[in-house]
């Protein structure tokens, strides 16, 4: 053996012992972003934020000549900023009602009346039956409203929220507002794991929503110098075939 080929040979061992580190450290993540990523690919976002669990439902539109004038409205919630006259599902049938946003505030109240509107449980039950899609209809297993303790798949900010559960085959979850009765959004056990896997993904275990995060950054870093390792290998491998090549 040539005094080249033995320093090569020593070379080529402290890099592979580098690699071997390396691919002991951060491997492991590399294949949880493989796997993470192909979950994310494979699934089309629309069927992740639960748009196959909701149909439209079209609203009676409300008889403009049979509520009070929006001066009325006015007069009787003087901070109303924007006024709105709509539709609710309100006990079993629809109601025509105007949407207020106040200051910091928005809710609805009877277009006749102009009392203030109020949902019950039966009431986002019925509204949470009423805009479920699938064609064979699941049954509800609970209406919870929250006040507090807000679970993990949604924002603290969204409280109080009510949570209407469904026994169907993702375990789909509707949340709805206690002001106005509408849709606010929707959870499915295939949305649930795309989240654990986006957390596994860009690696922030808290928020799950800081992609800049340290951790990643210390990963991507690892791992390009990983790559760089197996590349500098990959070069003493190919060297050492062609000298054994000339030898021979």
């Amino acid at each position: 053996m040539t005094i080249a080929a033995g320093q090569a040979k020593q070379s080529s061992s402290k890099w592979r012992v580098w690699h071997r580190w390396l691919s002991l450290i951060f491997g492991v993540q590399m294949v949880i972003w493989s796997v993470s990523g192909a979950y994310m690919v494979f699934f089309e976002l629309s069927f992740i934020h639960g748009n196959h669990l909701v149909q439209s439902t079209p609203q009676e539109l409300p008889n403009a000549t049979s509520v009070r004038s929006v001066q009325d409205v006015i007069d009787a919630y003087p901070r109303a900023r924007e006024v709105t006259l709509q539709s609710a599902f309100v006990d079993g049938e629809w109601v025509a009602v105007y949407k207020i946003f106040a200051h910091r505030q928005t809710f609805l109240v009877n277009a006749q009346t102009l009392h203030t509107v109020e949902f019950n449980e039966a009431d986002i039950r019925a509204n949470a039956e009423r805009l479920y899609a699938p064609s064979k209809p699941a049954p509800i297993e609970s209406v919870l409203l929250l006040t507090q303790n807000a679970p993990s798949e949604i924002s603290p900010s969204l409280l109080p929220i009510w949570q209407v559960n469904f026994d169907d085959f993702g375990s789909s979850s509707f949340y709805m507002s206690p002001i106005t009765g509408e849709l606010i959004t929707k959870r499915h056990d295939f949305w649930r794991g795309f989240d654990i896997f986006w957390m596994l993904h860009i690696m922030d275990y808290e928020t799950r929503e800081d992609i800049t995060n340290w951790l990643l950054r210390s990963f991507i870093l690892g791992t390009g110098l990983l790559s760089i390792t197996g590349i500098v290998l990959l070069v003493f491998t190919i060297g050492r075939s062609r000298r054994k090549g000339a030898q021979s």
